[in-house]
């Protein structure tokens, strides 16, 4: 048997060939791996296998996350290959990321051997504990045999609800023990379809007359749920509104822009005053990011009504569609009416800013271009820009948990080898994971990231201004600092082999950025604002 054949079951197979003969069967082609002791006879299963994409990432978060991203792109899950419970752990926050968006994800968790394990060797842990904290589904394989059946339920399960996180541990035994086989794929979970009563009560409402606000995310910013939307707002009137952090949002001109809800302070409850009915399809209701002595938690005006019409885990894209057809919003509806156009901002001079990233964003970013986007402060100073820019995909922090944008980039371009990547990052969120830059020069990822450096926490400047806390400064406090020293992201990303560049003025940037998107390759641009 060759490498790149598809194996044979049999006595002679491994539990590590079952794993990967399995996975492939399911259709799972990429895995983002940082692999240990207890993993190195799946290492070697995957070593020259060139059916499987395998990606070494130099952290767990950055493995995690880039699987996140590489499932928003491709539309199903990659796996990650992870090191027993602290490897896991290091990859804890990114999975929490892609979880809260509905990404799926299938975690491959190497364990001691079954034998080995009630020893207490030093890297022993809670694994199945800590795999069910952040896991919809955990799965300890038992034997050899069992693999093929467990990686065949850890993909439907993946799969299942919009996407899910699945972890399926493997004992070191299992992997090198003969007695392998193929699974056969398991087909998808049916998602819950939304009863004809309740289209019809949500129909109603949009009938009415009275000032109606939607308000979606997930499937319902993608694909069939978009274009729902899109003749629904045009039929009807609706004004479309998407949580302020969504999974994927397709953008730019010929398409409708959907208006983001903040999650900071009372701006939202203002914003939905002008409406008379809310209705939440596949999402929640909008909500603080955190507590407020004074503030409403629930971002909704008093005296509104309210319709919760569907879950994330229901058939979001199917109700959308179902409500389209209910008020007379089929396929052939005229949606001129509520489509960007493209339009092309003159470029901005001087001093640089997050608006002059937002020019030259919507100047020189090709069409189909995906956009990761975890600038923090700045986003909300390029994002306006980049609405009437060429048509592209744009993914945000879903999680709130800083640490996703460079990984998040990295799987996109893994998934999209011929579309070109932005990267948009801060500063302090871009070091929790800036291992992601040595991954991206070591698969020649086609990934231009941009680093928003304002030397600061600037969010958490954002929440001093709005809790006025005793005995934090007006100026920066230590703790939210990130100067002194300033960081060097020009040499970080040449230490990580991505060419690197700093920008201090508006000229520089537009220079830089447009000889990026000309050429292939990772670059990294330090804007200092």
């Amino acid at each position: 048997m060759s490498q790149n054949d598809p194996a044979t079951s049999g006595d002679s197979m491994t539990g590590a060939q079952s794993l990967l003969e399995t996975l492939l069967a399911c259709g799972v082609e990429a895995c983002f791996a940082n692999p240990g002791t207890s993993e190195l006879h799946l290492v070697g299963a995957l070593q020259h296998d060139t059916r499987m994409r395998s990606v070494l990432c130099l952290f767990e978060g950055v493995a995690t996350g880039a699987a996140d991203g590489y499932a928003r792109i491709a539309g199903k899950p990659a796996a990650t290959l992870l090191h027993l419970g602290p490897g896991l752990s290091n990859g804890w926050a990114n999975l929490h990321n892609a979880k809260r968006a509905t990404v799926p994800v299938v975690n491959i968790v190497g364990d001691h051997a079954t034998w080995h394990l009630p020893l207490g060797a030093s890297l022993t842990s809670d694994l199945e504990g800590l795999s069910n904290s952040i896991s919809d589904w955990t799965k300890y394989s038992a034997s050899t045999a069992d693999i093929a059946a467990d990686v065949t339920q850890a993909v439907q399960a993946a799969t299942a609800n919009g996407g899910q996180i699945a972890t399926l541990v493997l004992p070191a035994d299992t992997t090198w023990s003969p007695g392998g086989s193929v699974g056969k794929p398991l087909p998808p979970l049916p998602r819950n379809r939304i009863p004809d009563s309740a289209i019809g009560k949500a129909a109603d409402i949009l009938k009415s007359g009275r000032r109606v606000a939607i308000l979606t995310t997930g499937d319902g910013m993608e694909g069939r749920g978009r274009e729902a939307c899109t003749r629904i707002a045009a039929k009807t009137g609706a004004a479309m509104f998407c949580q302020g952090l969504n999974r994927h949002m397709e953008r730019g001109a010929g398409r409708m822009a959907f208006r983001r809800l903040s999650a900071w302070g009372q701006e939202t409850i203002e914003v939905l005053s002008d409406y008379d009915d809310l209705i939440i399809v596949g999402t929640g209701r909008p909500v603080l990011s955190f507590a407020h002595p004074t503030f409403k938690s629930v971002l909704i005006p008093e005296g509104m009504n309210v319709l919760q019409l569907a879950e994330p885990q229901d058939d979001v894209a199917g109700a959308l569609e179902a409500l389209a057809e209910a008020v007379g919003a089929g396929a052939g509806t005229d949606v001129s009416s509520v489509l960007v156009e493209r339009k092309e901002y003159d470029l901005g001079t001087g001093k640089l800013n997050a608006e002059v990233i937002g020019r030259a964003i919507n100047r020189f970013m090709p069409e189909n271009a995906i956009i990761s986007d975890e600038s923090g402060t700045a986003g909300g100073g390029h994002f306006p820009f980049t609405a009437h820019a060429a048509p592209h995909d744009a993914l945000f922090l879903t999680g709130g948990s800083i640490g996703q944008g460079l990984p998040v980039a990295l799987g996109a371009a893994i998934a999209a080898p011929d579309r070109k990547v932005i990267c948009l990052e801060a500063d302090g969120s871009g070091m929790y994971t800036l291992q992601a830059l040595w991954s991206m020069a070591r698969e020649k990822c086609d990934v231009t990231t941009v680093i928003c450096s304002n030397r600061t926490y600037g969010i958490l400047m954002r929440s001093v201004g709005m809790y006025n806390i005793p005995g934090l400064p007006n100026t920066v406090p230590q703790l939210f600092d990130l100067s002194n020293p300033d960081l060097n992201w020009a040499k970080i990303a040449e230490g990580m082999g991505v060419e690197g560049h700093v920008c201090t003025t508006a000229e520089d940037f537009n220079r830089i950025f447009e000889d990026c998107m000309k050429r292939k390759g990772p670059h990294l641009i330090e804007a200092v604002v």
